[in-house]
């Protein structure tokens, strides 16, 4: 069957995607209502798992076929799976702390490649809320490697990953969240199972405090630029935080970390996730935002040619 597809423009590097698709993508507002596949059920035992859709858009923007993505931060594999159903499938490693979220991604990949007498998922068409057409489902080029990213990272050769997505441990997540309190009991708007933490001091959401946190991700940033190729990118999917009565621009703040450790920022797309639910967090007394949206930090390892150009052109 012909690929229905108009071809990338001749001078295209970075990726396979015709114009319009390469268009598409660079809105600054990403808006999703995935349906619950590839998983989904099992997945959703983490709390904060990435759409695998989602995350398939951005490997397709930044890789071409056959290129290796890396999640420091991996949980259940959702970056993983979206290079599994990447048009032209990516190879991707990922690593993860917990080994139970690591095992369920296992069991996940094991379930779904055994669907249809061994053919895989029938991944569902989206039409014009997924550009491009069907998905396929190739697993085979995925490895899911557990530990300390940190301790991890540095036995990666230099300049060996093609791009990195990620969605790190959030700061400090709290025992209680906002929408605990005793009203959880009989309220479902008051109880989330947001805060997944594991008893590990390497865990990020275990810092002492909210710099502590920024230090490590610094270190994580440092580690990224020395394996990621040169004038290749990096993107990390953050939310912004509301702790002690306060609001931290924590997708700012890691901006300003990955510049510390070499990275150029080129861009800020914002995951609005439709369907979020609403909780009555300050109500009815005090505004406290629902946030319903996250931070897409684009990130570039620019060669050391483009950064002294820039430096030029700053002066």
């Amino acid at each position: 069957m012909t690929d229905p597809r108009r071809a990338p423009h001749p001078a295209n590097t970075l990726n396979e995607l015709p114009g319009e698709e390469w268009l598409y993508f660079t809105k600054s507002l990403l808006s999703t209502a995935y349906p619950s596949e590839l998983g989904h059920r099992a997945r959703r035992a983490h709390g904060a798992n990435k759409p695998p859709r989602l995350m398939a858009r951005l490997i397709e923007f930044f890789t071409r076929s056959g290129e290796l993505v890396l999640d420091p931060f991996a949980g259940v594999g959702g970056t993983l799976l979206g290079a599994a159903i990447a048009r032209g499938p990516r190879r991707a490693l990922g690593i993860e702390l917990d080994p139970r979220w690591a095992a369920v991604f296992g069991d996940v990949v094991r379930d779904l490649s055994a669907e249809r007498d061994g053919l895989g998922p029938e991944v569902t068409d989206l039409g014009t809320a997924d550009p491009g057409g069907p998905r396929p489902f190739d697993p085979s080029g995925l490895e899911m490697r557990i530990g300390d990213a940190l301790a991890v990272l540095p036995t990666l050769d230099e300049g060996s990953i093609d791009f990195v997505a990620t969605d790190p441990p959030y700061n400090l997540q709290l025992p209680m969240t906002m929408a605990g309190g005793a009203l959880a009991e009989a309220h479902a708007n008051r109880r989330t199972d947001y805060a997944m933490v594991t008893d590990s001091p390497d865990d990020l959401a275990n810092a002492a405090d909210y710099p502590e946190f920024l230090d490590r991700m610094g270190a994580v940033f440092s580690h990224l630029h020395r394996v990621l190729r040169d004038d290749r990118y990096a993107v990390v999917i953050v939310r912004d935080a509301y702790q002690g009565g306060r609001y931290l621009f924590t997708g700012s703040d890691l901006a300003s970390r990955a510049a510390g450790a070499g990275f150029v920022p080129k861009g800020d797309l914002i995951w609005y996730q439709a369907g979020t639910r609403l909780r009555p967090y300050g109500y009815p007394r005090v505004f406290v935002p629902n946030i319903v949206h996250q931070h897409v930090l684009v990130l570039r390892k620019e060669a050391e040619r483009q950064a002294s150009r820039r430096r030029r052109d700053s002066r």
